[in-house]
């Protein structure tokens, strides 16, 4: 055992975090198992040994932020450089090479696993005013919601939203963007998702004469649309599927139409997301690289807006954080103290891949080939 923590001693030194240090981002180690996990299995094993109760830190958020920083982690694997075993999570790739983790199937189990936990955690964590599980634009605004209905305007204002259009949104969540574009700006919304527990709360809190909201999976839609939105989905797509996505909303979109995705993105393309993230919080997810999307829409779409605000995601996910904790009285009555550490661990981690700029956030907007109407950016 002394061999194997004196390895992992030595690789928190290499990213500034000391093993029981005194300050904020220093590690507390109270079971020296934890070591050992690091070395078997990875990264997953930081987040389920953080779960198990193994150790605590006063600043996740810095220490994992120093780790990547560091170049520690190989975000293709999973592995820890220099570390433990580095075959074991190239064996992971090996799954998504030969089969398809986001097939009608599976998407739909994938979509229960996470956005049916229940919606009193969400709306304790999201706030029930915007009820958005995805980054806000902070530009201007002092608050979550704030933030939340800035982002929503810019995605009605970048797709140029017109009175009586006709909108498909892919994964419209809760139902809050349909809602608001609908009141806004007068257009008729169809909204998709594969959860049971949104599509009954879209129905029962954001209903409205021009949007209808449908338990379906995008590769079934049918029907002809002038704009088509999707915010915080195409990570469930996945890699196998990109190619699919983009022809589904190339036949929906018509010939002059506009389509937005917004998305969290990675800086290098990967076929299988964190592993923590793919067992635990999003099984099937894998963020796109912006050579993915170049490919998977090349020759159906062209690219008219890219908008990067990644420090936005890293405060949105920090509100997040702060909502939980300030709810968590109530909350701890449908949920035990190792679900709180399990939720702590992921509202922690994510900001800090925001401030390490390995993961991005980005608004694209896509006008299909053929067109040659023109655009004018809207920031």
């Amino acid at each position: 055992m002394s061999f194997i923590k004196d390895r992992g001693i030595e690789l928190f030194n290499k990213a500034d975090v000391t093993i029981n240090g005194s300050r904020p981002w220093d590690i507390q180690v109270h079971n020296e198992k934890f070591f050992s996990k690091l070395l078997f299995h990875g990264t997953i094993a930081l987040g389920e040994s953080y779960v198990d109760g193994l150790w605590d830190c006063d600043d996740i958020e810095q220490c994992v932020y120093r780790l990547l920083k560091a170049d520690l982690i190989n975000l293709k694997t999973g592995d820890f450089k220099n570390l433990g075993f580095p075959f074991a999570g190239k064996l992971r790739l090996i799954g998504p090479i030969l089969r398809n983790f986001q097939s009608k199937k599976t998407a739909k189990y994938n979509a229960k696993f996470h956005y049916n936990l229940g919606n009193d955690l969400f709306v304790a964590t999201l706030g029930k005013k915007t009820m958005t599980y995805s980054c806000g634009y902070w530009k201007n605004a002092k608050t979550l919601d704030e933030a939340q209905i800035n982002k929503m305007d810019l995605i009605c204002k970048k797709l140029k939203l017109q009175p009586g259009m006709n909108i498909l949104e892919i994964g419209c969540g809760w139902g809050n963007f349909a809602k608001f574009a609908a009141e806004k700006y007068k257009v008729n919304v169809t909204g998709i998702t594969l959860s049971d527990e949104q599509f009954n709360y879209a129905e029962k809190h954001n209903s409205h004469k021009n949007v209808k909201f449908l338990i379906q999976d995008y590769r079934n839609i049918k029907g002809e649309y002038e704009r088509i939105v999707s915010i915080g989905m195409i990570e469930h797509v996945g890699p196998k599927n990109h190619r699919t996505f983009m022809k589904k909303a190339n036949d929906c979109l018509r010939k002059d139409g506009l389509m937005l995705i917004q998305s969290i993105g990675i800086s290098e393309t990967a076929i299988k997301n964190d592993p923590w993230v793919d067992k635990y919080l999003f099984p099937g997810s894998v963020p796109m690289s912006a050579k993915q999307f170049c490919d998977s829409s090349e020759g159906l779409f062209y690219i008219l807006d890219w908008h990067d605000f990644t420090k936005d995601y890293h405060k949105t996910i920090n509100a997040w954080l702060d909502n939980f904790d300030k709810n968590w009285d109530k909350l701890k009555v449908n949920y035990d103290d190792r679900f709180y550490r399990y939720w702590k661990w992921y509202l922690t981690c994510c900001p800090a891949t925001a401030l390490a700029m390995t993961h991005h956030l980005w608004q694209v907007v896509f006008g299909k080939v053929g067109s040659d109407k023109g655009y004018e950016r809207i920031s």
